[in-house]
């Protein structure tokens, strides 16, 4: 068994299907959907992107909320960096940055929005 050690995922020859479909059953269905539509997407594009890549990309973000995989699918897919070449290393370093950075951009987009004024009782 070979072990990455980047991610640490173990690749069991070449059926990684049923590894996959498990990982795509543990997220919702919005989610899984726009998995499947980016995947295509970046397979179609980036020529040295394959199942293998994406069976990767899915093992190293099984751990990241389904919020922050969809902000960062869409952010992906907006900024058309699939065009530039970056695959799916890419979208798992946006994945894995955001879920890491999540409380510090909120605290930050408080600070700078402020919150919302109290409510006022007419006496």
């Amino acid at each position: 068994m070979n072990k990455c050690p980047a991610c640490g995922y173990h690749l069991k020859g070449n059926n990684f299907g049923p590894l996959m479909n498990k990982i795509l059953k543990s997220r919702n269905k919005k989610t899984v959907k726009m998995l499947n539509r980016i995947a295509s997407i970046v397979m179609a594009n980036v020529p040295s992107e394959t199942r293998l890549n994406y069976y990767q990309f899915l093992h190293g973000t099984k751990d990241v909320e389904d919020n922050v995989l969809e902000h960062s699918i869409e952010k992906y897919y907006q900024e058309k960096h699939f065009h530039g070449g970056k695959g799916f290393a890419y979208l798992r370093s946006i994945c894995l940055n955001r879920g890491k950075n999540i409380e510090t951009i909120k605290r930050n987009e408080r600070n700078r929005l402020g919150s919302v004024p109290p409510i006022y009782k007419g006496e």
